[in-house]
């Protein structure tokens, strides 16, 4: 290869090297921490996982053996709402979608990219509790996303850090404080 063009080539990869490092510095870094959608019934998970202390797994049934939480079913809101408050404008409409055999359309609130995976049973197995990921639900009237969810937010749980909000540089593949980490973190844990 001549000289003229061996820095034509060494041109081209700088060039290259350059434009991927500018595209990775201004990709958004975004999450949709504080995502508060108006659902199609206000269902207030105060009043039910707080006030009246009902666990996750009543109705998110699948979150314990499945990869998925869930929707709860409308036959387990029908379990109690058919005696519990059936005159009001909220439960008829539920009552109707039971009849009708027509789900609810909820608009989903935790949503991680296409390329991820996240295994409720898996973490529920290993003691993570739900509120780990998803907030205070049992005082929320309306959910929303409490947390980034970020790969970064994501991580630093794995790797046992007390605050998994802030991504710290330099500690892949040991913590910087010489301990193991309490889950993995290789990139095929969690990506497709």
């Amino acid at each position: 290869m001549n000289a003229g063009l061996r820095k034509f080539a060494l041109f081209g990869v700088i060039v290259v090297v350059g434009l991927l490092v500018a595209t990775w510095q201004v990709l958004p870094r975004t999450s949709n921490q504080g995502y508060q959608p108006e659902q199609p019934i206000p269902f207030s998970h105060k009043l039910h996982a707080g006030t009246f202390k009902i666990e996750c797994r009543y109705c998110h049934t699948t979150a314990y053996k499945s990869i998925h939480a869930g929707v709860p079913t409308l036959s387990t809101c029908m379990n109690c709402h058919s005696v519990v408050r059936p005159d009001s404008p909220w439960i008829q409409k539920i009552k109707s979608s039971y009849a009708e055999g027509k789900p609810i359309e909820w608009i989903r609130i935790h949503e991680l990219p296409d390329h991820t995976h996240f295994n409720h049973k898996r973490h529920l197995a290993k003691g993570v509790s739900c509120e780990t990921c998803h907030g205070n639900v049992k005082e929320m009237d309306r959910v929303f996303q409490a947390e980034p969810l970020t790969m970064g937010w994501c991580l630093n749980c794995h790797r046992g850090f007390e605050t998994p909000r802030y991504v710290r540089k330099n500690v892949y593949p040991e913590n910087p404080d010489g301990t193991d980490p309490v889950a993995p973190f290789s990139c095929n844990t969690c990506h497709y």
